[in-house]
């Protein structure tokens, strides 16, 4: 093909996807490429063009045009997500969702709120506080990202341990497969997926089944009360054994927060916060519930608890200002690593709960082993780990030990009982690893569920696995 007929054929996609969505919803050229090819990993691809649907039926024209023009759609929000799920491929348009942000309803009796896939958590939780009702999942890009990105790689965030993840809160949703048709599943309530529950199914799904349009979310009643506390120790170590015995207490708090001296340290560079330097760890503890109800007692029993491996300091913290300042730390502790060099990989590895302080160190073992600094952060209540491998993407040598630390880190967690993604998604980041956690008949089952809901692959293909 000439390179004439190959500009013909782009000029004839454009041309498509403005009659379909109007000139000033397609990006094209060198704006697409930078502004849409990259996420938070260091991966990168060029789209074709990008589409901004303001419409399920805009996405259901675009869907049909490139499935006739035999172009690939890959479905992003705000591009944020850790594992490369965005990331244009070979001859793709982005479909992104960010213009399609409307709150449909709001239905406190029941609640539950439809609203479509581009709105931010942030807003929807703004929104949803002038009700005092608010939506629990919380990312940590949660100012940004799209409830769209959220669902599709269903996303957790530090209120996880206590109220779950994305998934638990999805009642139902409409979406888009790759024939044009336009499916609801799911309801406005628990009770609403009697049969298969292909809504939890498209939840974690990133993109790869169907284009999702609308939401149906659970809502909650902010609660009444909540007490914030702070624990700073000597060692990582005896941080990861408070976590456990918190746990084996009988107590569930409401985050569970754990950061090491690393974190530490960039966080307090990026905020100022107050955080003490010299601690090796600390732990962001903090329990809700009526205003009645057992959180003095809970208090109690989490301080006689950490008080247990002689903390470098403990408070509980007493006015809104300090809430919020803990808060902030944890909310920059990705992003400030920047302060300490200027690339970063970040791993999510989960383990079940009674194995944390093992694998906090298994992190430790596997900084030392490949001579990297690692920092580790997470939701240490569910045992979910985000570790921070720190290097410089310029050095070849240091590249080819992090992708090394990466491979050993995914090992550690499936040797402790554990996954490869709590959260994050596999994407094309960790997609050679998969088959390190699933055996060849659960692929294959995979495979299976893909080529029935996308037969001709154009849903994000190559992400997670090949057909």
């Amino acid at each position: 093909m000439t390179a004439t007929a190959q500009r013909t054929d782009q000029n004839t996609l454009v041309e498509a996807l403005i009659n379909i969505a109007g000139e000033q919803d397609v990006v094209t050229g060198r704006v697409a490429m930078y502004a849409y090819g990259y996420d938070a990993t260091l991966l990168f691809g060029v789209p074709r063009a990008v589409v901004f649907p303001e419409s399920t039926q805009e996405v259901v024209d675009i869907v049909n045009y490139c499935r006739s023009a035999g172009v690939n759609i890959v479905p992003r929000g705000a591009g944020t997500n850790e594992s490369g799920g965005t990331i244009p491929v070979d001859n793709c348009i982005i479909m992104n969702c960010c213009r399609m942000k409307k709150v449909l309803e709001v239905d406190l009796d029941n609640y539950v709120a439809i609203i479509e896939p581009g709105v931010v958590n942030y807003d929807i939780q703004e929104m949803l506080a002038k009700y005092g009702y608010y939506y629990p999942p919380d990312p940590a890009s949660y100012k940004a990202s799209t409830m769209g990105g959220n669902v599709g790689e269903c996303s957790g965030g530090p209120k996880c341990f206590k109220y779950g993840v994305t998934r638990d809160y999805i009642y139902g949703m409409e979406f888009v497969t790759s024939d044009g048709k336009v499916r609801w599943v799911g309801g406005r309530d628990f009770c609403s997926e009697p049969f298969y529950d292909i809504t939890r199914m498209m939840c974690g799904s990133e993109g790869t089944l169907g284009y999702m349009t609308k939401f149906a979310i659970r809502i909650e009643p902010i609660p009444a009360a909540k007490r914030t506390m702070l624990a700073f120790y000597n060692e990582p170590v005896d941080a990861a054994q408070s976590v456990a015995d918190i746990v084996a207490a009988g107590i569930v708090p409401t985050t569970l927060e754990m950061m090491d001296n690393l974190i530490i340290n960039t966080a307090e560079d990026a905020t100022g916060a107050g955080l003490p330097r010299d601690a090796g760890a600390m732990l962001i503890i903090e329990v809700d519930g009526p205003a009645y109800g057992d959180l003095d007692d809970q208090v109690k029993t989490i301080t006689s608890v950490v008080e247990k491996a002689k903390p470098k300091q403990f408070k509980i913290a007493t006015t809104a200002a300090e809430v919020d300042a803990c808060w902030l730390a944890r909310r920059v502790a990705i992003g400030s690593v920047a302060h300490r060099a200027p690339s970063y990989s970040m791993q999510d590895i989960t383990v079940p709960r009674s194995e944390f302080p093992q694998a906090v160190a298994g992190i430790v073992k596997t900084s030392k082993d490949f001579d990297l600094d690692i920092g580790i952060l997470a939701h240490a209540g569910d045992g979910n780990f985000h570790p921070l491998v720190l290097f410089d993407q310029r050095n070849k040598e240091q590249s080819e030990r992090v992708h090394k630390a990466e491979a050993a880190l995914v090992k550690m967690a499936l040797d402790l009982g554990g996954t490869m993604s709590g959260e994050h998604g596999v994407g094309l980041l960790k997609k050679p690893l998969l088959t390190s956690e699933y055996e060849p008949v659960t692929m294959g089952a995979f495979r299976k569920i893909k080529r029935a809901f996308d037969p001709i692959n154009r849903m994000n293909p190559t992400k997670i696995f090949d057909l």
